[in-house]
């Protein structure tokens, strides 16, 4: 009885690393980069081949291991039961309660042991988890070939039926960047189109702040300016819209259109009691951690050009405008307002 009790535990504990086996396989392998394996092929050939041969049919690598794991469980799950069932018999104990006893202990060990601690270790190292089980990997999926391939075809034909997507080649910012510099170094990219490439790439990361014109460069218009200065002002700035406070930047009350002052040009009686407040547009605020994606999107739905940007205690630190978006993408933007440098 001792010798077929520590052989069970032996497979039990055997099952466990199969386990681990694969549920680190599939986080690892579903984390690596194809075309970076490729390019570092060199460094591990032997590994690195049974890791490309696997990558190249994503689909049935996780039916081959979706399988082999739902089989080392299931087995697992037999010899428990058999050990419970043993354990009951030789000390008196219920039947029911070992075999509760045995699903709980089971649960956490395959919960702990078999499935986080190993697709933990996987996710932080996925190209080295990788080399170490890549060459088993590849055989038992030719192995399991007949019975993964089988099923694989029936999701295939399931997902077409019930138009769900298909397994897609995702790529990264860093592959286009990656392949837009081996371009650029190629010679088939120039140097105008790497760039381009690059900002566009770049541009879900960053922030208003970093694009914005800071509160001591702005060009902005008291309540109580006269009618002429803020002539003079929009003449002399190029602006068509131009942020309205009342006290000091901080108390923003709205943007000024320089169109809004045309129909007055010719009524200079109006002019000395207009109040520009009333004819000011609602301010656009946004905060300083804002992504500018996420800020053209904005600006598009509320067909807007211009936003006032605010620190984290509310207070005035920048403009920024629709033109400054854009030229981060496609760079600087001159019109006759611009000075020449």
């Amino acid at each position: 009885m001792d010798a077929d009790w520590q052989s069970k535990i032996f497979i039990l504990g055997l099952l466990f690393v199969l386990s681990a086996f694969f549920s680190g396989s599939e986080v690892a392998f579903f984390s690596l980069n194809r075309n970076k394996i490729k390019n570092n092929l060199s460094s591990f050939p032997f590994t690195g081949v049974y890791i490309l041969r696997l990558l190249e049919f994503p689909r049935r690598l996780l039916v081959t291991i979706l399988i082999g794991n739902t089989l080392v469980n299931v087995a697992a799950s037999i010899i428990a039961v058999s050990i419970a069932l043993e354990f009951a018999a030789t000390n008196n104990i219920s039947e029911d309660s070992a075999l509760t006893i045995q699903i709980v202990v089971l649960t956490i060990f395959v919960v702990l042991f078999g499935e986080l601690t190993p697709k933990v270790w996987a996710a932080k190292n996925p190209l080295n988890f990788s080399k170490l089980v890549a060459f088993p990997l590849f055989w038992l999926s030719v192995i399991l070939y007949p019975v993964a391939e089988t099923l694989t075809e029936l999701i295939r034909m399931s997902s077409t039926k019930l138009k769900l997507d298909k397994f897609k080649k995702v790529i990264s910012s860093n592959d286009i960047n990656d392949l837009a510099q081996l371009g650029h170094e190629k010679g088939t990219i120039v140097e105008e189109e790497h760039s381009l490439i690059q900002s566009i790439v770049n541009f879900q990361s960053v922030s208003v702040r970093e694009v914005m014109t800071p509160r001591v460069d702005m060009t902005a218009i008291s309540v109580d300016t006269s009618f002429e200065e803020v002539l003079k002002v929009v003449t002399s700035s190029g602006h068509s819209r131009i942020p309205l406070y009342k006290q000091n930047l901080d108390d923003i009350v709205g943007v000024l259109y320089a169109k809004d002052l045309l129909k007055y040009l010719p009524e200079p009686s109006k002019q000395a009691t207009l109040s520009f407040s009333n004819i000011a547009r609602k301010a656009l605020f946004v905060p300083e951690a804002k992504m500018i994606n996420d800020l053209m999107q904005e600006f598009l739905e509320k067909k807007m050009h211009i936003a006032i940007v605010v620190d984290e205690y509310g207070g005035t630190s920048g403009l920024i405008s629709l033109e400054d978006v854009i030229e981060e993408i496609i760079g600087e933007i001159r019109d006759e307002y611009d000075k020449e440098e």
